[in-house]
């Protein structure tokens, strides 16, 4: 692949974690109303957006370490295996079963079931945060150990 290849990735990878990190911030927000109006769809709106901050930050991360974007669940839980397969630092990370736990607290019991409260979601959210943040820090070590080729 071409430096210039690699810049273009490196800049969508970026541009996407900065769009999760948005979605995150839109996630709490969502939560914030929803302690001022107790209006439930509000914490339901909470958990999809903090699910959808996983799913772009995942996605980040295996199109800068070149795996492309996964077009479904089951091929971004298959890449995610490959990826902590290829680098040790992801697979002690946990990214692939965080990816399920997050889907199954937010996405399915948080958005579809509206069984979680609001400590629960706000404990997911900081879940979230620490999930962004782990791959911010592989996208970065990427991107240094790539500026030595």
């Amino acid at each position: 692949m071409g430096r210039d290849s690699r810049f273009g990735q490196r800049a969508q990878a970026a541009e996407a974690l900065e769009e999760a990190k948005r979605a995150l911030k839109l996630a709490r927000k969502e939560l914030e109303e929803f302690r001022k109006e107790r209006e439930a769809l509000r914490l339901r709106d909470a958990c999809e957006k903090g699910w959808l901050a996983v799913l772009m930050a995942t996605d980040a991360l295996l199109t800068e370490f070149g795996l492309g974007k996964p077009e479904s669940y089951a091929e971004r839980r298959a890449l995610l295996k490959r990826l902590e397969e290829e680098v040790p630092k992801a697979a002690k990370l946990g990214l692939r079963d965080r990816l399920g736990a997050r889907g199954y607290y937010l996405h399915i019991l948080g958005y579809h079931e509206g069984s979680l409260v609001e400590e629960e979601v706000e404990e997911e959210l900081d879940k979230v945060e620490r999930y962004l943040e782990d791959v911010e820090g592989l996208l970065k070590e990427s991107h240094d150990t790539r500026l030595g080729e």
